[in-house]
């Protein structure tokens, strides 16, 4: 329990003055960690106990940590969201049968093969999607 250097009843005084001011307290219970992010590390705040402070619309977070540590910041990889590139090849079989299936060129069965990535059904679906 913490202990003030404050009579209790002042410290009651006080609150109650704040409290008409339009101060308004409150507690967040249950938090296991607060983390500060920096741009080379991170500062972590174990077991905090949190006062939060509210007035004028602004909040004030008042933290009490039982142990603070500093850890290496962790650097998130790049990732791209372009597609990969990749080759289908087309065997002149399956185009045909596209072609003939489907009654369009074996130059437009061969470019719906590649945008199906090699899947004849989807292939077909493509071309039929564009036949209307």
């Amino acid at each position: 329990m913490l202990m003030l250097p404050i009579n209790p009843r002042d410290l009651q005084r006080q609150l109650k003055q704040l409290k008409r001011l339009g101060l308004k307290m409150d507690t967040i219970a249950g938090a296991s960690r607060v983390i500060i992010e920096l741009e080379d590390k991170d500062i972590v705040l174990d077991s905090p106990q949190i006062m939060v402070l509210e007035m004028a619309g602004q909040k004030v977070f008042y933290i009490v940590p039982s142990g603070i540590r500093e850890e290496p910041r962790q650097r998130i990889a790049e990732v791209s969201l372009e597609k990969p590139i990749v080759t289908v090849e087309v065997s002149e079989e399956d185009a045909r049968f596209i072609a003939e299936y489907t009654g369009v060129s074996i130059e437009e069965a061969k470019q719906a093969l590649k945008e199906s990535g090699g899947d004849i059904a989807k292939a077909i679906e493509i071309i039929q999607q564009r036949k209307g």
